[in-house]
């Protein structure tokens, strides 16, 4: 993030720079207003007027090249961040793949020792997990598709069963990229931080993102702890935090920010043997 705000300011003296540069031109070659910050009647020069008005066209263009300029900065930044997230897809499909290929060793296995009836069991084990994680493919976003590719193997490997409803592509929502992405970084880090804890042996993270008239929805639940009713409202105050350690307390806060700059909602409910979820709905383009 450091880098990126440097960047920006880079940008935005070049911006100036060129700015200024244009209009002391654009000043020097238009002999009113010369004469008039001279307090002179009238500035004679020894150049035609078609090269002062060329001259001024040419500060005219530099003003428009600037801004075309910094329009290809920010596509050029946008292609970077999503061939990013695209490469962070695929490690994720290619630790996919290595896990198949385990996956069928142990099937093997079980066929050649003879256990017919564990390996059928195996392979629906299998197969009804892999659905899972390939209906993130359905996500027409590769920033999301990347978030949830990755929190799903972070909480595959800290033993927590994962939940996945993902039946639209998300392809007119009205949000960008990188707020959405912030959305679910905190309402997925929370639930995995929340899940992360030796109290409860069931751990069920469920992430379900469908669409209705108007609105798509992003549900993230986790299966445990059941929050006071007292602090459903309280939970989105920025600062307030049921997490041990500083710096906690804003995420959720941020989140809802995002969430009503663009016309969206947050819901909270946490009931028994349900657990706990956080909904958004975000409006369509």
């Amino acid at each position: 993030m450091k880098k990126m705000k440097i960047g920006k300011r880079v940008y935005i003296a070049i911006i100036i720079l060129i700015l200024l540069q244009s209009i002391a031109i654009t000043l020097i070659t238009n002999e009113v207003i010369m004469a008039s910050i001279n307090g002179m009647e009238k500035v004679n020069y020894n150049y035609p007027s078609a090269i002062g008005f060329v001259i001024n066209i040419l500060g005219i263009s530099v003003v428009i090249w600037v801004f075309y300029i910094v329009k290809l900065v920010e596509r050029e930044q946008e292609a970077n961040r999503k061939l990013n997230h695209s490469t962070e897809v695929v490690q994720a499909l290619r630790g996919q793949k290595h896990d198949f290929h385990n996956h069928l060793n142990v099937i093997s296995g079980l066929i050649q020792l003879e256990k017919t009836k564990k390996a059928l069991d195996y392979i629906e084990k299998v197969c009804g997990e892999n659905t899972k994680i390939f209906s993130i493919s359905n996500v027409d976003n590769p920033e999301v598709a990347a978030i949830l590719y990755k929190k799903c193997a972070i909480a595959e490997s800290k033993g927590m069963s994962i939940e996945l409803g993902i039946t639209t592509d998300i392809e007119n929502i009205s949000i960008d990229p990188v707020s959405l992405c912030t959305i679910l970084f905190n309402l997925i880090d929370n639930a995995i931080h929340e899940l992360d804890k030796p109290a409860e042996q069931d751990k069920v993270l469920s992430i379900d993102i469908t669409e209705q008239e108007g609105y798509y929805i992003f549900a993230v639940g986790n299966s445990f702890p059941i929050l006071d009713p007292d602090d459903h409202e309280k939970i989105f105050e920025p600062g307030f935090t049921t997490k041990k350690g500083e710096n906690h307390g804003y995420g959720l806060s941020n989140v809802k920010k995002i969430v009503q700059r663009y016309k969206g909602k947050i819901t909270l409910e946490s009931y028994p043997k349900v657990g706990t979820i956080f909904t958004v709905f975000i409006p369509k383009k």
